[in-house]
């Protein structure tokens, strides 16, 4: 850390505020890692550790304190004032971090062969400018003016905003990296995080009001888009199952934080979405150890809030948090979360984000706080269409499981399981069947109307829905207490001569995983195996044209009725309570229907499945005395390794605008289409008013 910064910086906060200002430019408060700025009311962060040092050649009009700057790089000369123009439109118009005010000052490299030079009319615009120091890279000939005040550098800092400030030992000038600070709202991460100069990262806790709530440090497009790699400028949160170098891993217990040591090392898929150019923007909240825990079940960190309707309804399963985040920001591209039975999938549907759970052994999951292994998988969120297709087909690529044979058309059967639509609300069954039909006309799918239960009866054990749910919990209960609960209940002890507390959930699931013994693991295992083999070669069977012989769809939410994080808002007529994981009662003898837990199909089979969000449909909220508007989405699955043909699905649909991006916010989706159904106007908790289709 620059620790002469940091005294300097803390020292001026005591002699005089003064001192730090200039123009628009305030500091709020100095942190252990920075500072918190305000920019004409806006907050900023300015890590300690500068970008670059320069050293201008007119030191003595350098201004004191922090001072907002604006860098662009030119690659030809003349550089001409429809260049710089351009350059200062351009951030504006895709940066959410740059303003105006950070035109205060202005650094102009040159990347071009032999001196560059200025247009007269780009010198007569750069006079004209308010701006307060011009600086220019050695190769750019000195314009005729003497005001603005101009000084040579040897070399700019890449494209994008940033702080300058007169180093504190020396007549050399720090600039540091901008970072928007951006409230978390929704109460999606547990921590902002910053890059460490010396290597990985740094965590944040900043707060600034009495909300408590966090706020991300939020860097510019702009300065990541000059790496030039396929995810440059694409900015996303983790779950905190994964380590990340220099950061704490929790998986939503204080126990295992407190346990574990900060990892020196990242996860390996996350240490390959950085070489693919992403950035991190902090780790979000999980349910402990990726358990399926209902919001009212969350103790050690709350549950995130869905940013849909009324602010009080489920994002479901565990990568809740990073469903929240999608959902909640425009800030944030795209989030990773992890999908063991529906962890990814289930949230994406009920936030109405484009999820994806891969194929079983795409990513190496070393690094990561395990579940089942036999079933665990990272899948991510997003809210663009082909961004979505982009981001699956660049971190999947190195899959030694993917089909590498490219297809040349689509499956040609759509199975539509007739024992789960229609869904209970007929405005959300529209979306649905709109959607089998653009299937059918955009890429020639026929549906299949069958009862998928009777299909998967043959490929369940003895032809029974519950022996098959056992072994699943089997696999989750098992893993889950000899990879994680028993090694850290015996570190706690062994450290605070105490039992670790866990949340309600996680202590069922370590109390039924310390009763099985290995043969039961081993037996469920079997049943995996089996079940995997029997569905890839007698139902979603491999096709050498299309990749899978066909697609199912299904609906992973309930229905297009509101579900609660609330637990007794749920017994309010037209709510329902969205099922995750749990325990079967053997001795009622009931493990529910099959058609409420299609999520298990890819999670035991080992398939790739996608969460495609259609549209919305209108519910009164007792919550509100509003009506609201809530997502509906569908779940389509296909046959192991096909998930390029997925992700080309998404792609082909949205060109054909069949598909659009989710909006962030209350209401996730553009209304291309209303469409009048019958509604008893008595009953407002009726949610058939309106459908907001896409097709």
């Amino acid at each position: 850390m620059a620790t002469g910064l940091i005294d300097s910086i803390q020292a001026l906060c005591i002699i005089s505020l003064a001192a730090l200002v200039a123009g628009k430019v305030n500091v709020i408060e100095v942190d252990a890692s920075g500072t918190i700025l305000d920019l004409a009311g806006q907050p900023y962060y300015v890590p300690f550790d500068p970008v670059l040092t320069v050293d201008p050649s007119r030191r003595s009009d350098v201004p004191a304190g922090f001072v907002p700057v604006t860098s662009i790089t030119a690659q030809y000369s003349p550089i001409t004032k429809s260049f710089l123009e351009s350059q200062i439109a351009a951030y504006g118009n895709i940066d959410d971090v740059w303003t105006d005010q950070f035109l205060d000052s202005l650094f102009i490299s040159y990347d071009g062969q032999f001196t560059g030079f200025f247009q007269d009319e780009a010198e007569e615009w750069l006079q004209a400018s308010n701006i307060s120091h011009l600086y220019l890279s050695s190769n750019i000939r000195l314009p005729k003016f003497t005001s603005p005040p101009v000084s040579q550098i040897e070399a700019g800092p890449p494209a994008g905003p940033y702080f300058t400030m007169p180093s504190p030992s020396s007549s050399h000038l720090d600039i540091h990296a901008a970072y928007r600070l951006r409230k978390d709202e929704y109460a999606s991460f547990l921590f902002g995080a910053i890059p460490d100069p010396s290597g990985g990262w740094i965590m944040t806790n900043i707060t600034l009001d009495t909300s408590n709530a966090q706020y991300i440090p939020v860097p510019s497009r702009i300065s990541l888009l000059t790496k030039s790699l396929p995810l440059s400028g694409m900015r996303f949160a983790l779950k905190d199952i994964f380590d990340v170098q220099g950061l704490p891993t929790g998986a939503g217990s204080h126990a295992y934080a407190l346990v574990n040591p900060v990892p020196n090392t990242t996860a390996p898929s996350i240490q390959y979405l950085f070489s693919l150019g992403a950035t991190l923007l902090g780790k979000t909240r999980t349910s402990q150890f990726a358990h399926g825990a209902q919001p009212w079940e969350y103790v050690d960190h709350a549950y995130s809030f869905n940013p849909r309707a009324d602010g009080h309804l489920t994002a479901s399963a565990s990568s809740s948090g990073s469903a929240c985040a999608v959902a909640g920001y425009e800030w944030v591209e795209f989030t990773v979360g992890s999908d063991t039975r529906g962890s990814v999938r289930k949230p994406a549907a009920f936030v109405g984000a484009y999820g994806m759970r891969p194929t079983h052994g795409s990513l190496y999951m070393a690094g990561v706080v395990p579940l089942a292994e036999d079933m665990d998988t990272a899948g991510y969120f997003a809210r663009d269409p082909r961004l979505f297709s982009a981001i699956g087909s660049r971190w999947y690529e190195s899959s030694p499981v993917r089909k590498k044979r490219q297809s040349i058309r689509f499956p040609k059967k759509l199975f539509y399981p007739t024992e789960h639509f229609p869904v209970s609300n007929p405005a959300a069954q529209v979306l649905y069947d709109n959607f089998a039909a653009a299937l059918s006309k955009h890429l020639k799918i026929t549906t299949v109307p069958l009862n998928f239960t009777s299909s998967l009866l043959d490929h369940f054990p003895s032809r029974n829905f519950t022996e098959f749910r056992l072994a699943s919990n089997t696999l989750a209960e098992y893993r889950s207490w000899v990879t994680v609960g028993k090694p850290l209940i015996q570190a706690y002890k062994e450290k605070f001569n105490s039992m670790p507390t866990f949340d309600p959930r996680t202590r069922k699931m370590f109390e039924r995983g310390a009763m099985h013994r290995g043969e039961d693991f081993l037996a469920a295992q079997r049943v995996l195996r089996a079940f995997s083999e029997s569905v890839s070669s007698n139902l979603l069977k491999a096709d050498i044209k299309s990749c899978s012989d066909a697609l199912f769809m299904y609906d992973a939410s309930v229905g297009g009725r509101p579900s609660y994080r609330v637990q007794d808002y749920n017994n309010i007529e037209g709510a329902a309570q969205a099922l995750l994981t749990g325990p079967i009662d053997l001795h009622g003898g009931d493990a529910g229907k099959p058609s409420d837990y299609f999520t298990y199909v890819a999670s035991m089979a080992g398939l790739p499945e996608i969460t495609i969000p259609l549209g919305q449909v209108e519910y009164y909220s007792h919550v509100s005395r509003e009506w609201e508007m809530l997502p509906v989405a569908v779940q389509v699955v296909a046959h192991k390794g096909c998930d390029d043909m997925l992700l080309s699905l998404v792609e082909k649909l949205a060109g054909k605008e069949v598909l659009e991006p989710a909006k962030t916010g209350r209401i996730g989706s553009k209304l291309l289409q209303m469409r009048k159904l019958p509604r008893e106007e008595s009953d407002s908790t009726h949610s058939d008013a309106l459908t907001h289709c896409l097709l």
